[in-house]
């Protein structure tokens, strides 16, 4: 699940022109992204791109997404964590309920 989630980051930018790879951590990722992102000369004007799939993105839904899909893995995984290892070994950082 970890790497599913690490792994939506080059789906994620590619479908707003941004080309940045898989490689590292989650936070890697992201930040990678957004450091190619910034160096764009219009990335504030969000622009509307078509996707891979015809799909209609922006930065805006990108940000939304990341957010999402993150935090929906980001709770399984803490689940899964209590569930394997018990809740006092796991810790939770966003306050997730069991």
């Amino acid at each position: 699940m970890y790497r599913h989630t690490k792994n939506v980051n080059s789906y994620y930018w590619g479908e707003i022109g941004i080309e940045v790879e898989n490689s590292g951590t989650i936070l890697e990722n992201r930040m990678r992204g957004f450091e190619l992102l910034e160096n764009s000369s219009e990335f504030l004007n969000d622009k509307i791109f078509e996707g891979s799939y015809g799909e209609l993105w922006s930065l805006s839904k990108v940000l939304r997404r990341f957010l999402w899909h993150d935090r929906i893995h980001a709770k399984a995984m803490y689940r899964m964590g209590v569930n394997t290892f018990g809740i006092n070994k796991i810790q939770n950082p966003f306050h997730f309920e069991k």
